[in-house]
């Protein structure tokens, strides 16, 4: 019998700033239907949404090449490198820029020390899209996701160095105390999104109050795995699904459960999520 009582919210959960602008960038393109409509790779990290967009006409690339002249093509939250905007224009796309306000931040500032002389060490997952886009802002970046990997550096001269929005902030502070000691002129940029803190901060609390929880989000998305290990950390059990599907039968042992969600998960997959834990 089902001991489920009570369903607990994170206070910081779902979708970002950035997601809702990227998303509602797309929406726009839509509903404009006087071309058709690309989206250079999956416009959020989310299989849900991508799925919907589809049913809707939109077509999914992976190359500039791939994009008709005359049709629309929607950049991404993660953002791109310059390049490849470029290329689009070139082959007279119509370019819609759906890229976090955050992520064309971080873009400015790898350009701007990039132009200075700096050498830039960028923090994060090498195949990440947003990681990818930063890159094409620096001339020979360093990409770095750990401080082992960080000790392993040599350089000279000025060194800037930034992070994937999405990261951990304890992760980024040990690379950047290992660049301290190796690097006497170096810049830390300070580039993770607040609401990538502010969702760790709010699972910890909500793992302290919970018997069990659920982490939902895009098995890609590098913020829902990040907050899946956090509440592994905490040592309660936990479990990281896409949807209501997904729901483990074992979580009916548990009487108290938490809900967090990654910045790419829509506010409908957490009601649906929700919704079967009470009818279990």
């Amino acid at each position: 019998m089902s001991r489920i009582r009570n369903i607990i919210r994170a206070d910081e959960m779902g979708f970002c700033l950035g997601v809702r602008r990227a998303v509602g960038t797309l929406e726009d393109a839509v509903s404009v239907e006087d071309s058709e409509v690309y989206t250079l790779g999956p416009i959020i990290h989310n299989p849900r949404v991508v799925s919907d967009f589809a049913s809707r006409g939109v077509r999914t690339i992976s190359k500039p090449e791939e994009a008709p002249a005359d049709s629309r093509v929607i950049i991404r939250a993660h953002g791109v490198p310059l390049q490849i905007k470029e290329v689009l224009e070139s082959r007279g796309c119509r370019v819609m820029d759906g890229t976090c306000p955050k992520v064309i931040a971080s873009q400015k500032t790898v350009k701007k020390y990039s132009s200075l002389g700096y050498h830039t060490v960028i923090v994060g997952d090498a195949d990440h899209g947003e990681i990818k886009g930063l890159a094409g802002y620096a001339e020979n970046p360093i990409v770095i996701s750990s401080a082992a990997e960080a000790e392993a550096l040599e350089l000279d001269g000025p060194v800037m160095v930034i992070s994937q929005t999405t990261i951990k902030q304890d992760e980024y502070d040990e690379v950047c105390a290992v660049l301290k000691k190796k690097c006497p002129d170096l810049k830390i940029v300070e580039s993770i999104c607040s609401a990538t803190s502010k969702r760790q901060e709010a699972l910890v609390d909500l793992c302290g109050r919970v018997d069990a929880c659920l982490i939902i989000g895009g098995r890609d998305s590098a913020n829902t795995q990040r907050l899946y290990l956090t509440a592994r950390e905490t040592g309660i059990p936990c479990w990281h699904i896409q949807d209501a599907r997904e729901i483990p039968s074992e979580i009916t042992r548990y009487e108290t459960i938490g809900l967090s969600a990654g910045a790419s998960t829509p506010d409908a997959v957490i009601l649906e999520v929700e919704d079967r834990l009470r009818s279990m």
